[in-house]
C-alpha cells in the first residue's frame, strides 16, 4: 500500500473517537520530542505523528483519508489475486479460489509429465538401445 496509514502511526484502531486519537497524539508527542533525548536516533517520527494528528483530528480529512486507505486496500488485494493467478499455472501450491473444489486435493499432480520429459524418455530409450546392439 503506497499511502501511509496514519492509524497506525498513531497506534490506535480505525473506529477510535478523537478522545482516542488525541490522547495517542499526545503521548507520542512527548515520547518523540527532541527535548525528551530518548527518541534522538529518530528525528523524522515526531513530523510524522504530527502530521497523521492533523489528518485525522478534522473530519473531512479523516474521511479521506479513510476512502483512500480503502481503496488502497482493494488495490493491493487485486494485485495479490493477479499475482496468485499468475503462481497458478507455475505449481499447484497457489490454488485459485474460484476453481471449485480444494485444487490441493487433486490426485495425480505430482506425477503428470510434460511431454518434453517424454520425448527425452524416448530418446534416451532409442540410445539405449542402440548401445545394447553395439555392445552385442
Amino acid at each position: 500500500m503506497s499511502q501511509r496509514d496514519f492509524y497506525q502511526v498513531l497506534g490506535v484502531a480505525r473506529d477510535a473517537s478523537a478522545l482516542d486519537i488525541r490522547a495517542a497524539f499526545v503521548r507520542l508527542a512527548k515520547h518523540h520530542h527532541p527535548d525528551h533525548g530518548q527518541s534522538a536516533h529518530l528525528p523524522g517520527r515526531l513530523h510524522e505523528v504530527q502530521q497523521a494528528y492533523r489528518c485525522l483530528s478534522e473530519p473531512s480529512t479523516k474521511a479521506r483519508h479513510d476512502v483512500a486507505l480503502a481503496e488502497s486496500e482493494r488495490l493491493h488485494i487485486a494485485h495479490q489475486r493477479r499475482v496468485r493467478t499468475r503462481l497458478a499455472c507455475y505449481d499447484g501450491r497457489h490454488a485459485r479460489r474460484d476453481s471449485g473444489p480444494d485444487p490441493t486435493l487433486r490426485l495425480g499432480t505430482h506425477r503428470r509429465m510434460r511431454w518434453w520429459a517424454v520425448g527425452v524418455l524416448v530418446v534416451s530409450a532409442a540410445i539405449a538401445a542402440n548401445v545394447a546392439g553395439l555392445v552385442r
